[in-house]
This record gives C-alpha cells, sequence and structure tokens, in this order.
C-alpha cells in the first residue's frame, strides 16, 4: 500500500480507490505537519483530525495512523465516534511502532523545582519519626490538580484522587498498617450504626493497639478515612473519622455503612452485631502514616501532596495523574483497532467501548490504572486479543452487551489475555460479564484462552446467557476477599446457556473453583481441571446444572450442594429472582424453545433445588466427594453418580511441576496444559512463564471463607 502525503481535503480525491492512507505521529513532531512520516504531527487529537478529514473525502479508504516512539500525555480523553470509524472492508487501525516504546498516558511529568520541603509547624508536629526532615510538598491548588479536593464520608469504591507514579509504577497512598494486605482487626463493635449505608448514625468499635490516638489532629481537621470489610469479606467500604477516643480506644464513623458493622455472623446482643474480632481494616490517606519511601498523601484543607520520595526526584521521574474520564472513549465507533500500545498511569477507567461495531483491542498493554482497564457498554462484534492487563485498581475487564429480550448475541470476544495484579483497591473481579447490572446484561459473549492471576477477589463473574467461557487458566485468586470463586454467578433463573468448559483453575484455596451462587440455573461446566481450590464446583441451590467430564484434584470438597433456596424462600416472592423473571419473555416462543426448563419454573416449588446433574467426573485426592447442607428431601434434585474418585495423589507424575500425566490404567484422561491459557498468536509472539516456586510457596488461603458459613447464616437477621 502507498504511503500518502496528508494533502489538503479538495486534493484527496486524487487518491487511488482502495489505497491505504498513513497518517504519522511522533512527540517529536509537530501539528504544523502533513502527517507524514518524515513531517509527523505530534499530537493524537490533531492526528484524529487527519483522520477525519481522510474518512470524510475518501470513505472507500482504509486509514493506519503510525505512533512513533515515546510518551503521548492525554490530560483530556482521546475521543473516537462515527466521524473516526472505518467500515469493515477500510478499517481504521492506530498503530504502534513497538508497543513497549509507545505509550499513551494519563500522567504528566511533574517538575522537581515545584516540590518543596515541608516547612509548616502543623504539619511537622504530625509527621511519623521515619518520615521527619525527608518528606516535600507539592501545592495542588497553584498547579490546579483536580481530584484532590476532598474524599464523601461514604465510598464503596476506592477514593478518586489525584496519583503518583515514579518511573512507571504506582506509588501507594499512605496506608496504616503498611502493605497491599496490611490490616487491622476490630476489637470489639460496641454499636453497628445504622443498617442503611451513608447515615448519620455511624458504627463504634474498639479499636487494638495505640497508633489512631496519633489521628487527634487530622480528626479535627475532618481528614480521616478508614476502609475495611466491616460486615462480610466480599464488600469493603471507606467511611470518614468522626472521632475517636484515646482513653477508651474507641473509633466512632460519621456515617454507616451497608447494614452496619461487625460481622454477619456474629450474635446480635442489644441491636448491635458483637463483631468476631476478625473484620479487617485500615487507615488511608494519613499524614501520620507517611513512613517508607513511596508513601504519600492529600491534606485537603491546606491543597498540599506531602510525598516521602521514593529516590533522587530527577526530571521526568515523577509524573501526577488527575482526570478522571476515560483514557480513550470510543462513543458510537465502528471498525476502529488500537493495536501494540502501551497505556495507562491514569486514575479513571484506560479504555471505554459506548455501543458501535467492531472495536478491537489487538496486542496492548494497559498497566497503571486506578478504576477499570477496559470497559465495554453495548454495540457487537467487540474485540479484546492478546492483551496484558496488570496493576489494575478495579475490575480488568467489564462487559454489557447483547439484548435478553432477543437473545441477539454481543459477539464480544476476550481472546489470549493476560490478567495480573487486577482489583488491587477493591473486592471486584479480573473479568465481569453481566453482573454489574440488574438486568444481567450480556449475551453470546465468549471468552476463551485468557490468563488470570495473582487478583485480589473472583477470577471471572459472570450472568446473562449462552455465553462461553473456554480455556482460560485462572490461578491465585481471593488474595484480598471471600465467598468468590474462579467462575462466580449470581445470575439467577434466567443465566441460563452459559458454558464453562476446559478450563484450568488452580492454586487458589480461598475461592471455589466454579460457584453458582444464589440460585443461579442451567450452567454446563465439563472438561475442566481443578486443583487445589476450596471447593471445586459449589451449586448454591439453583436448577439444572450438569457438571461432567471435570477432573478436581486435591481440594476439600470435589462438589458442595445445598438447599439454600428453602431458608431464604427462593420462590416467586423473592424480588430479586422474580424481578429478573418478568423482565424477560421467559414463556414466548424464542425463550421457550432455547430454554424449555424454564417455561414452568413458578410451578416447579422453584425454592427447592431440581435438575442437577453431576456424573461422569473425576476426583482425585479430595477430603470430600460431596459435601451436603440440608435436608436429604429437599436435596433430591442433585444426581450424583458414575463419577470416578481416586485417594492418592501419586497417581500424578509430579503436581509440583504441573505435569497431570496419570498412571496408566488409572481412568484418567490426557490432559494436555498447552491447551489451557494463553497461546502463540499474530500479536503475542511470546508465552510468560508460570511461577512455580509461587505456586508451589505462596499463600493463597491467609484470608479463607468457606462459603459454606454463609449458607448455615440464611436465618440470621439483619
Amino acid at each position: 500500500m502507498p504511503t500518502l502525503r496528508l494533502l489538503p481535503v479538495f486534493l484527496l480525491g486524487a487518491a487511488l480507490a482502495g489505497a491505504e492512507t498513513t497518517v504519522w505521529v511522533s512527540p517529536q513532531g509537530s501539528d504544523n505537519n502533513p502527517g507524514s512520516k518524515t513531517a509527523p504531527v505530534a499530537t493524537l487529537p490533531h492526528a484524529a483530525e487527519l483522520v477525519r478529514k481522510v474518512r470524510a473525502a475518501q470513505p472507500a479508504e482504509a486509514v493506519t495512523v503510525w505512533l512513533g516512539e515515546g510518551a503521548y500525555v492525554l490530560g483530556e480523553p482521546l475521543i473516537l465516534g462515527s466521524a473516526d470509524s472505518g467500515t469493515a472492508t477500510t478499517p481504521v487501525v492506530w498503530r504502534g511502532v513497538t508497543r513497549d516504546t509507545v505509550r499513551i498516558l494519563g500522567a504528566r511529568p511533574v517538575d522537581p523545582a515545584q516540590l518543596r520541603p515541608v516547612s509548616d509547624p502543623a504539619v511537622l508536629a504530625r509527621l511519623a519519626p521515619a518520615a521527619k526532615g525527608k518528606l516535600v510538598e507539592y501545592d495542588l491548588a497553584a498547579n490546579e490538580i483536580r481530584c484532590a479536593a476532598g474524599l464523601p464520608d461514604f465510598q464503596s469504591d476506592p477514593a478518586d484522587l489525584c496519583t503518583l507514579f515514579y518511573d512507571g509504577v504506582r506509588l501507594p497512598l499512605s496506608r496504616w498498617p503498611n502493605g497491599q494486605y496490611g490490616y487491622t482487626t476490630m476489637k470489639r463493635v460496641l454499636s453497628s450504626g445504622n443498617m442503611a449505608s451513608n447515615q448519620t448514625e455511624g458504627g463504634v468499635f474498639e479499636y487494638r493497639g495505640e497508633q489512631p490516638a496519633r489521628w487527634q489532629a487530622a480528626v479535627a481537621e475532618g481528614g480521616v478515612w478508614v476502609r475495611g470489610f466491616w460486615r462480610v469479606p466480599w464488600v469493603a467500604e471507606t467511611l470518614r473519622v468522626k472521632a475517636i477516643d484515646p482513653k477508651a480506644r474507641t473509633i466512632a464513623l460519621a456515617v454507616s455503612t451497608d447494614r452496619g458493622i461487625g460481622s454477619k455472623y456474629s450474635p446480635v446482643v442489644n441491636g448491635s452485631r458483637v463483631g468476631d474480632g476478625k473484620e479487617n481494616w485500615y487507615a488511608v490517606n494519613l499524614i501520620e502514616e507517611i513512613d517508607q519511601p513511596g508513601e504519600w498523601a492529600v491534606d485537603f484543607k491546606r491543597t498540599k501532596l506531602y510525598l516521602f520520595p521514593p529516590a533522587p526526584l530527577e526530571s521526568g521521574r515523577l509524573t501526577l495523574a488527575d482526570n478522571s474520564q476515560a483514557l480513550i472513549l470510543f462513543d458510537d465507533a465502528r471498525f476502529i483497532t488500537l493495536r501494540d500500545l502501551s497505556l495507562g498511569h491514569h486514575i479513571g477507567d484506560g479504555i471505554k467501548i459506548d455501543e458501535g461495531q467492531s472495536v478491537q483491542l489487538l496486542g496492548c498493554a494497559l498497566t497503571g490504572v486506578v478504576r477499570r482497564g477496559v470497559v465495554i457498554r453495548g454495540g457487537t462484534g467487540h474485540r479484546i486479543q492478546s492483551c496484558d492487563l496488570s496493576e489494575i485498581g478495579l475490575t480488568g475487564i467489564d462487559l454489557l452487551g447483547g439484548d435478553r429480550k432477543t437473545l441477539k448475541p454481543s459477539g464480544f470476544e476476550v481472546v489470549n489475555n493476560h490478567l495480573w495484579r487486577i482489583a488491587l483497591n477493591a473486592p471486584v473481579p479480573a473479568i465481569t460479564a453481566g453482573l454489574d447490572a440488574k438486568t444481567q446484561n450480556i449475551v453470546g459473549a465468549r471468552v476463551t484462552h485468557n490468563r488470570i492471576h495473582d487478583v485480589s477477589y473472583a477470577g471471572i463473574t459472570f450472568g446473562g446467557n449462552d455465553n462461553l467461557f473456554e480455556a482460560n487458566e485462572i490461578y491465585r485468586i481471593g488474595l484480598d476477599g471471600g465467598d468468590l470463586g474462579g467462575f462466580y454467578t449470581t445470575g439467577g433463573w434466567t443465566s441460563r446457556g452459559n458454558v464453562v468448559r476446559g478450563n484450568f483453575i488452580h492454586h487458589s484455596m480461598n475461592a471455589n473453583a466454579i460457584y453458582m451462587d444464589d440460585g443461579d440455573c442451567g450452567l454446563l461446566m465439563e472438561d475442566n481441571l481443578i486443583y487445589q481450590t476450596a471447593t471445586g464446583i459449589f451449586i448454591g441451590g439453583g436448577h439444572d446444572h450438569t457438571a461432567h467430564r471435570n477432573i478436581i484434584v486435591g481440594s476439600p470438597f470435589a462438589f458442595h450442594i445445598d438447599d439454600r433456596g428453602v431458608s431464604r424462600k427462593y420462590d416467586a416472592s423473592d424480588r430479586r429472582l422474580r424481578g429478573d423473571l418478568d423482565s424477560v419473555p421467559y414463556t414466548e416462543s424464542l425463550w421457550k424453545e432455547r430454554y424449555p426448563a424454564l417455561v414452568g419454573i413458578l410451578q416447579s416449588n422453584p425454592s427447592v433445588p431440581h435438575g442437577n446433574v453431576l456424573t461422569g467426573n473425576f476426583v482425585v485426592g479430595c477430603n470430600m466427594l460431596v459435601r451436603r447442607s440440608g435436608k436429604p428431601e429437599t436435596l433430591v434434585g442433585y444426581r450424583v453418580a458414575d463419577n470416578l474418585e481416586i485417594a492418592e495423589l501419586a497417581v500424578f507424575a509430579d503436581l509440583k511441576t504441573l505435569d497431570f500425566t496419570a498412571k496408566a490404567g488409572s481412568g484418567l484422561p490426557v490432559i494436555e496444559l498447552k491447551n489451557f491459557g494463553l497461546q502463540l498468536d499474530e500479536f503475542r509472539q511470546s508465552l510468560p512463564e508460570r511461577d512455580l516456586k509461587l505456586l508451589n510457596e505462596g499463600n493463597t488461603g491467609h484470608r479463607t471463607f468457606d462459603s459454606q458459613q454463609d449458607v448455615e447464616a440464611s436465618n440470621r437477621k439483619p
């Protein structure tokens, strides 16, 4: 294809039909240049303007925007819409010359000259001994920094503060106790507070140790926030502190949490839960707790940022992000591809795709994104392939699309991606497909051959219909939460037609490998390899699940089945389940033909599980084949038969090296690890090695929570 100099619009008609126009961009270029290889433009917004001119003048011409080496800093979102779009035969491609050297960033450099030694006596008096004489301050107001005006009293997600990076690595907001998983616990709950969130009657608890007594000055200025798992290990919330009493060693919260503080599983005394002494919490963004190189905090009263420098602050090494919008937004865009680009260092979502058709992310890397990595809301045929996502604060990939009423598929594909160190700031999954919306609106998505590991919470959560989850590898999940799964769904009665097939879920002792919670129905699970998880397959009171040919190895329980729907009244009176049922035309021809078992759900006593079949599976070295939770007469809806049980793990060649070669005559199928997870393709030329030492020695059970505990608490209120 020829490389064409971008000419004024009235001359573009001279281009050959079917040719490709190229636009060249370089940080060393100029927006006064024409955009040729030898005279590139400098900025991405200007490159987009040139693309729009080409598409308007030559709609039958493909366009490739080549990004040269260097950093492209976006202070505002790059928005690509219909005018920036291509077609199926003439796409628009934004491509880096090499992925590792082309970076689109949300963080801009901080001038070291703007960093000054701390001199305010009131601030100096609050510093930890390790920080005295070492902190520097940065004037946020003078530098017009956004997202630093203050924090709300109540927040479920982490704070939207400006964020610092040093040599591309996100620096930690001050935290006590230190460390990503640094927590203290409530010693005793004195009052659970209001049972509705964000009410003025906050809870009161007794704290451990002496450290909170140092925060009185911060409390007086309205500046102490604490974040914790106040009630259950899958909900974390940030709350402002109203008062600290050093004599009584109590903390009073300014507002209430969702359903009050104190473990859900502890007794209620005088209207409050007493707690179990294990509820994890920590303090965040305190000047007093900056005590390690790299830590920082924001003083909202003084509009200053205080930093313990991680190393000498040479020019360009320290950057700051303060734009909470998406880094790149596709707004009803069509046939646009991002390829071979590195993106991140941003406090908003990395990439957001709203509606449109066939937007593709190919061979890209996203890192250092405080919120979500990639968010897709509607449209058809969007694809994420062979991308690397790491150091993501919330969900790595978040999907909603398709039409549940008509069962029109989204056509989304999430293929061959590597996701690790995800959900660093909140208990959310690495990939979410449908479950953040009441309507579970995801239909016909394909999530295959991804590798997901070192995740604070779940691997993949999903709902909706006709979605395929195949050949993924998931391990080291549940590092900072509880009641979760490698695959997790709580979609309810209408979540049907989904398939979890041929996946490898392992080394996650705080996770159920495949978990159907709260009456979910109609999941097909087959040919999955499960090793060292809390439970292999966990069915929470639903209907019409099928599990066969799965291999479950070295887990305490191969299967868990229960009848929780009886005690929780999963019948027509359940607003969640009935509301979801009424949101789809389940009695009309399309749904009736696709999911015939759903038609008579209300006439079949839906609180009692039925239609579940667990047959033909292989269970090796598990403590128990099936844990049954419930009455025999209400568990008859589970058929567990013809499963091969082998007691000894030694039937496999070497599990420490993940060699699942079975002894001859064992009856076990042949297992090929190369079939799971990442594969070589045009956009992924090499495969990262698994860290076998970490797999064998790393602790994935330090936050262990048995989901059966929640089943047993079904009748406990509040």
